[in-house]
């Protein structure tokens, strides 16, 4: 009774944060965290940190109070690295009760038998006589330590994703289909296949590491070639299976000194457009979009995209 009355007082006195969101990439290694400010009608980048894995909810505590963040709408997402997207048939019952019978489908794929929260989103387009969901499950006590650490640091948690809708959230919403190839250091590459804001396609490539630490020489020995194939497979099962029109661009958002050399060996074995993943986003002056960032600015960013849980 004595907790319950003093969250409702913490409740009470709260005040409204001057700032519109904050994203929060939960990494391996490292936690991203982007803040956005609402001028007028603008939304504008106006800060970014880097805090350590280790003691995360003293740093992100000391973070919010330094930097008067309490209060703001935060959005949660994690790195790639961190989870795995499997497609799984779609049970057939009420969508009241998809959840939690999607928690019975996936906990036989799991290796452990903690308890999990399921995330899914629905495919927009999926192959002839498929009906198929896409689900990430998570293990339930990392998600209480997560959420708790984040309320407890004084902000205001409304929703934990994934890297694939970030990504979407971040890109400019069109009826032409875009390829986006993001990788964050050391991890797998992650290529999406994005149309009108929505992830149609989505896969990892694995065997790319290293790739921001290759030269040009590497880049064009055998690297460009094999990422093609990758790319031009994922392409014709969109068009073939998902009977979509071709995509129309591929996006590169990679840690590489060499990026724009592996822009123009791309475009030239796909013989596509081919650009640095680049959104538009409006911030100060000492800050500058890199490809790494693109977790903690996705869900800063993020819009309401149909994401659903259940434990």
């Amino acid at each position: 009774m004595h907790a319950g009355w003093r969250q409702y007082i913490k409740q009470r006195l709260k005040k409204p944060s001057k700032f519109y969101s904050v994203g929060i990439e939960f990494g391996i290694d490292s936690i991203q965290v982007s803040v956005l400010i609402k001028d007028k009608e603008t939304v504008r980048w106006v800060k970014q940190q880097l805090l350590p894995t280790h003691d995360w909810q003293k740093h992100l505590r000391d973070y919010v109070s330094s930097e008067s963040l309490s209060n703001t709408p935060c959005h949660i997402v994690f790195a790639a690295s961190k989870y795995q997207v499997q497609q799984v048939d779609k049970p057939q019952v009420d969508d009241a009760e998809l959840s939690q019978a999607l928690v019975w489908t996936v906990k036989d794929l799991m290796p452990h038998q903690e308890d999990i929260i399921v995330e899914y989103f629905d495919l927009p387009a999926q192959s002839s006589g498929a009906n198929k969901v896409n689900v990430v499950a998570m293990v339930k006590s990392e998600i209480v330590e997560l959420s708790d650490g984040v309320i407890d640091a004084g902000l205001e948690l409304q929703s934990i994703g994934i890297l694939e809708l970030a990504v979407a959230d971040m890109l400019e919403k069109s009826d032409d289909a875009v390829l986006t190839l993001v990788q964050e250091p050391g991890q797998d590459i992650c290529l999406n296949i994005v149309k009108r804001g929505d992830v149609y396609f989505s896969r990892r490539l694995r065997g790319y590491e290293n790739l921001s630490t290759f030269s040009e020489q590497e880049l064009q020995m055998g690297v460009g070639d094999n990422l093609s194939v990758e790319i031009q497979r994922s392409m014709d099962y969109f068009e073939s299976q998902l009977r979509q029109a071709p995509v129309k661009k591929i996006l590169l958002g990679v840690e590489s000194p060499h990026l724009q050399k592996l822009t123009e060996i791309m475009q030239q074995l796909t013989f596509m457009t081919v650009e640095p993943l680049s959104p538009e986003v409006v911030g100060t002056d000492d800050l500058h979009f890199r490809s790494s960032l693109i977790g903690s600015l996705g869900a800063a960013y993020k819009e309401q995209n149909g994401l659903h849980h259940e434990e």
